[in-house]
């Protein structure tokens, strides 16, 4: 076991392009989505303690619990379960995701502490091993514990590494709203979806293939959320951005620009949460 804290961070998530098909009996929906990761997240930080406590900081944190149902301690336990093992850790997570923005702060907060546990133990799991306990967790967490550009199938527990995908300089911004996931399906699955067809294979131009593609919970989240449609349609008409699109089920929306300076010129200008970022591989 390391005696030593083990630090993770916890990097936010964005859906380039996410298809969703119709509900499948067992109420779960398939997908098949672009997923790309930030250079910039959360933090989680363990250490060697008898039991597992967890204290959060971050303007973020505040919205949550720090009892069993955070997501954090859920991760935690499944992985002493899964490993058969009694040891415990205290967990600190500075918590800088919006909660409920559609960027997987939960999932990602849920994979970082699977990944510093799993070195705090001594555990020596590779990442798959990781990912069958994190799918238990949520849909998300297997992508979330790779945290490369991959595109993500099934219900979450298909992933494909995309080696040499490249990075973009991007605006992330949030328009003020909180939207759990579950109405944003709910009002998908009253739009009497199709059943899944998944996208092409993407091309050498990935701003052609990605403008080709959609978040299929966009209209149904904005539908319910104005906000999301009005920082869409703001972005849209901002000089240097080449492609703006909500992430997941919202309220968040990313958008590419030509360059960082466009960036940074988007990001001054909103009146809101805005952040610049690196989408894609670490640079």
């Amino acid at each position: 076991m390391n005696a030593a804290p083990v630090i993770e961070t916890a990097a936010a998530k964005v859906n380039l392009t996410l298809r969703v098909g119709a509900a499948r009996a067992d109420g779960y929906h398939p997908l098949d989505s672009l997923v790309v990761f930030a250079d910039w997240g959360d933090t989680v930080e363990v250490r060697s303690a008898p039991g597992l406590l967890l204290t959060m900081s971050g303007e973020a944190s505040r919205g949550l619990a720090g009892d069993h149902s955070n997501l954090v301690l859920k991760a935690a336990r499944a992985l002493q379960v899964a490993a058969g093992t009694d040891a415990g850790a205290m967990i600190r997570l500075d918590k800088q995701i919006p909660v409920e923005a559609g960027l997987g702060g939960g999932s990602a907060d849920a994979a970082a502490t699977l990944r510093a546990l799993n070195r705090l133990w001594g555990l020596d799991w590779p990442l798959d091993r990781l990912a069958e306990t994190g799918l238990t967790l949520g849909a998300d967490v297997p992508a979330c514990l790779y945290s490369r550009p991959l595109r993500m199938r099934g219900i979450g527990e298909w992933i494909d590494i995309l080696p040499r995908f490249g990075a973009f300089d991007a605006v992330l911004v949030n328009p003020g709203v909180n939207v759990p996931t579950g109405p944003v399906f709910k009002a998908f699955d009253r739009s009497d979806p199709a059943p899944l067809a998944e996208a092409e294979p993407m091309g050498e131009d990935r701003l052609d293939w990605l403008r080709s593609e959609q978040n299929a919970l966009e209209a149904v989240a904005c539908a319910r959320h104005p906000e999301i449609a009005a920082t869409l349609d703001w972005l849209r008409a901002r000089d240097g951005v080449e492609l703006a699109r909500m992430s997941g089920s919202g309220a968040s929306c990313f958008a590419l620009c030509r360059d960082r300076v466009a960036a940074e010129r988007v990001a001054e200008a909103f009146d809101g949460f805005a952040r610049v970022v690196c989408l894609g591989d670490p640079v």
